[in-house]
């Protein structure tokens, strides 16, 4: 899950350089609606898929990234992180506030600053908040080791370019190539 936080901490950083932040929102939306079907039938239960989470992530990061006074931005956007932290109380969705503070720890430690030792750290601490506060899957751990390759590929991330669409339609697709694999190997 890091590194996609990865790529949205990437993903708003470009798209605020290049002045099309709200195509990339209106992207996201897509990708979220276009991938709830899929998610629940994998899930077999009623639950919002990581878009979601992505997408208050990039809100999180247009607020603390905006004009308005600081003190008024970490205001607004901690209230946004405590009503997702309450939401997920109510409503299953993917990795909820751990993955929204994930990407916005990959865009300030590693897009603005590259400084993996301090992501590594933000890693374990937010992964023992995952676990202990969310009571959630003590698997994740080895995600924090995810901040290696992230770290070893960064340069040549940012010389390869892959298609945008590529990004937006792998995890609806790959869902849905699970899903038919399932339907032919799981009787």
């Amino acid at each position: 899950m890091p590194v996609f936080g990865y790529c949205i901490a990437r993903g708003f950083y470009y798209s605020k350089e290049h002045g099309t932040l709200n195509n990339y929102i209106k992207n996201l939306l897509i990708l979220t609606i276009a991938s709830e079907i899929p998610y629940y039938l994998m899930e077999k239960k009623p639950a919002i898929d990581i878009g979601l989470t992505w997408l208050i992530s990039v809100i999180v990061l247009y607020i603390l990234e905006g004009d308005i006074p600081n003190l008024k931005k970490i205001a607004l956007a901690g209230l946004i992180l405590l009503f997702t932290a309450g939401l997920y109380m109510f409503i299953s969705f993917d990795y909820g506030i751990y993955g929204s503070l994930t990407a916005v720890c990959m865009y300030y430690l590693m897009i603005k600053k590259n400084d993996p030792y301090n992501m590594f750290l933000a890693l374990v601490i937010l992964w023992a908040f995952y676990v202990l506060i969310m009571r959630q899957a003590f698997e994740q751990f080895f995600a924090v080791f995810s901040i290696i390759p992230i770290a070893l590929l960064k340069p040549i991330d940012e010389r390869v370019k892959l298609p945008k669409r590529l990004y937006y339609w792998f995890y609806p697709v790959h869902m849905i190539v699970l899903l038919i694999l399932e339907r032919i190997f799981v009787k």
